[in-house]
């Protein structure tokens, strides 16, 4: 059964203020098909931890491998198990599709959706803000846009959606640029919810909390929930021992693993998955697994995490 979403964009762009964004996995068989059980564990893990919001089929959950249809389920198994945490969907490809999903994500009670970058095209800024635009027009709920590759918004492109689109309520940054952040924080900042999405986002979180910019997507939720809430709240309570340990001890031998091969942000979630005894399955082409000997370079990183934040808080 579909069912209506009760959270009004700009009710849930205030809810973006401060806090953690999960972004689900897409969990698949053996044969690289949906595995909706395995889903609906997943999310139920994920909301019992208390994320600002679910993000299903974004980035982390292999959008684009997904079809129409299996993205409609992934949304609508994440609504199912979400309870109270609001669920934003993500949504792109070409301008038809990403209405298609978004229009679906709707139905299916999702309170928002995030718009990632147009598939394989450059476009200029005037192409970008009319895909933007239509997917706005498309939906009542709230729009979040994914500025980053070759879906960079400029800052007088986001004043015209914004001053166009009562439903915008907030941008997610891929870039890290810091000078178009700052910007935005200056111009938007009573507008929209500024969000940090650079892959492994606790890296710049501290730099971003320096600005204002309070909120970040997190990978590392996805599969260490405890590890990831330990250092946002060491960051949020200016604790800089505590996440400078974190830093040091987790997140950068992390990065350096993720950056070995292209695809890896992505691989990496469900090597975790699979290192805390919740598997996921393995990723679609044309991403790649992790190596055996790097799933144990990430198993052992993993296991050390106990000694950080101790056992159940770090699971």
């Amino acid at each position: 059964m579909e069912r209506r979403v009760s959270i009004a964009p700009g009710a849930l762009r205030r809810l973006l203020a401060e806090g953690v964004l999960a972004f689900p996995a897409t969990p698949f068989t053996e044969a690289l098909a949906l595995d909706e059980a395995a889903l609906a564990r997943h999310v139920t893990d994920l909301a019992a931890a208390k994320p600002l919001a679910l993000v299903p089929a974004g980035g982390a959950g292999e959008l684009f491998s997904l079809s129409a249809a299996e993205h409609a389920t992934v949304v609508g198994v994440t609504v199912k198990g979400a309870g109270s945490i609001p669920v934003i969907a993500g949504v792109g490809g070409s301008i038809a599709i990403a209405i298609e999903m978004a229009r679906a994500a709707e139905r299916a009670g999702a309170a928002g959706v995030l718009l990632l970058p147009p598939y394989l095209v450059t476009p200029g800024q005037e192409g970008l803000l009319a895909y933007a635009e239509a997917v706005c027009r498309a939906v009542g709920i709230g729009v979040i846009v994914y500025s980053r590759d070759n879906g960079f918004f400029q800052p007088a492109t986001v004043k015209r959606l914004a001053d166009t689109q009562a439903n915008l309520i907030g941008l997610k940054d891929g870039t890290g640029d810091f000078e178009t952040l700052q910007i935005l924080k200056r111009d938007f900042s009573d507008r929209l919810a500024l969000i940090n999405g650079v892959p492994t986002a606790e890296m710049t979180a501290r730099q971003c909390f320096a600005i204002g910019i309070r909120t970040y997507s997190s990978a590392v939720f996805s599969f260490l929930p405890g590890l990831a809430t330990a250092f946002f709240r060491s960051v949020r309570d200016n604790d800089f021992a505590g996440s400078e340990r974190l830093m040091n001890e987790f997140y950068l031998p992390l990065v350096q693993l993720r950056r070995r091969r292209a695809g890896y942000a992505v691989s990496i979630i469900k090597a975790g998955l699979r290192a805390v005894g919740k598997p996921a399955g393995s990723v679609r082409p044309p991403l790649v697994d992790l190596t055996s000997a790097e799933e144990d370079e990430l198993k052992a990183l993993i296991a050390a995490t106990r000694g950080l934040v101790g056992k159940e808080t770090a699971r």
